[in-house]
């Protein structure tokens, strides 16, 4: 287990490998609830699982995803896998394998007979320490689930009978493949949005639905930046802030929005609006019950909070000691401060990287318009100074 601070809204990575899995035999050994903590990195939820006894397994638990397994983990396992998916992610589709498992144990709880996709994840799919893999779809088909991103707590329902707030009313969920929809609106428009504890960005929104009602030209964005980095390879999008994002009861009031400018992946989908992820989704405590087609919002200490966005138009990944920028925004601070893809940075204010969490840099390259940052790159260049401004 790590000891990395909880993340703030950081989009580094948005999963939705959803290949078309088998109905698998499913068991339990508990009726009541089970409750597990969580990991919260990079806007992700993260639990550790037992596999065929082996373990444990650091997952990430994605509503966007069914089983995958990382192909390190498969050989962990002594898997024997065969090369015969496609999965498609936000970036689009990826070739990968797929592995029977005996068993997956997480807390008192089991499901046995499960298919495991294997693939490759993109690199920075957990920043502060390896991931490997992702759970969803089989878990959340079989058991009504509570994400307390307050608590850090999931819990599991054996029974079917979620416990919620009386005073909540059920939101309808549909399913687009095995992705949860509602129906919502985003400044009066109207759209189905999938609902991505996957993806750490707060709204997504797909290229058809994008030019469908010209939001480029209602929003008039600046700057396009890389959005995320999923299966299929990077999400390219302008970011800018719509003024209310409605799912069902629940309401936002400006959420970050990235209008997409994908032409393959989910992100490019014509059948929903978007995608909703952290950045949105931990303002609540979310009690999702498929069995019976519905969410629960149930609003949380972060409710009220603003929803901060990224001030640098940098995007880093973990290197080493340091980390490495893979992307530079055109007419952005890190643009403007001379900082170019493939630049590692060790320092910050002279504070050294090697002992510093992604999600601490990324919530001070969200910091107040005007501050100023000095970076110690690697190659003995002069500190560089970026200078926050929105984007």
């Amino acid at each position: 287990m790590r000891n990395t601070p909880a993340a703030l809204l950081l989009a580094l990575l948005a999963f939705g490998a959803h290949a078309h899995a088998q109905t698998q035999t499913q068991t339990q050994t508990q009726t009541g609830p089970v409750a597990t903590p969580f990991e919260l990195h990079s806007g992700h939820v993260y639990i550790n699982a037992v596999i065929n006894d082996q373990g444990p397994f650091h997952l990430l638990f994605d509503t966007g995803a069914v089983n995958v397994l990382t192909p390190g983990a498969a050989q962990r396992l002594g898997l024997v896998v065969n090369n015969n998916v496609s999965a498609q992610g936000t970036g689009g589709a990826q070739a990968g394998g797929s592995a029977k498992v005996k068993a997956v144990r997480i807390a008192g709880l089991s499901l046995t007979d499960q298919t495991f996709y294997v693939l490759d994840l993109p690199a920075g799919a957990s920043d502060d320490g390896a991931v490997d893999g992702l759970i969803g779809w089989e878990w959340l088909n079989r058991f009504p689930t509570r994400i307390d991103y307050a608590a850090q707590t999931l819990t599991f329902f054996p029974d079917g009978r979620p416990i919620v707030n009386s005073a909540t009313s059920p939101t309808p969920i549909r399913f687009a493949g095995k992705r949860p929809l509602v129906a919502g609106k985003i400044d009066g428009i109207e759209g189905k949005f999938t609902l991505d504890t996957g993806s750490p960005g707060s709204v997504t929104l797909a290229t058809p639905f994008v030019e469908s009602h010209d939001l480029v030209g209602k929003y008039h964005p600046k700057t396009k930046v890389m959005s995320a980095v999923g299966v299929g390879g990077p999400v390219y999008a302008w970011i800018t802030r719509a003024e209310t994002l409605e799912l069902g009861a629940a309401s936002i009031s400006q959420p970050v929005t990235f209008l997409s400018q994908q032409t393959s992946g989910t992100s490019a989908a014509k059948d929903v609006a978007g995608n909703v992820g952290f950045g949105v989704l931990h303002r609540f405590t979310l009690t999702f019950d498929y069995p019976h087609a519905a969410i629960y919002f149930e609003p949380n200490r972060f409710a009220a909070e603003p929803d901060l966005a990224d001030r640098s138009g940098l995007r880093i990944l973990r290197s080493g000691s340091g980390f490495k920028v893979q992307y530079v925004g055109e007419n952005t601070p890190a643009a403007q401060a001379g900082l170019k893809a493939g630049d590692v940075i060790l320092a910050v204010d002279g504070a050294p990287c090697v002992g510093m969490s992604s999600d601490h840099l990324k919530a001070l390259f969200k910091g107040p318009v005007g501050t100023k940052l000095k970076l110690t790159l690697v190659g003995g260049r002069a500190d560089v100074t970026l200078t926050l401004a929105e984007l």
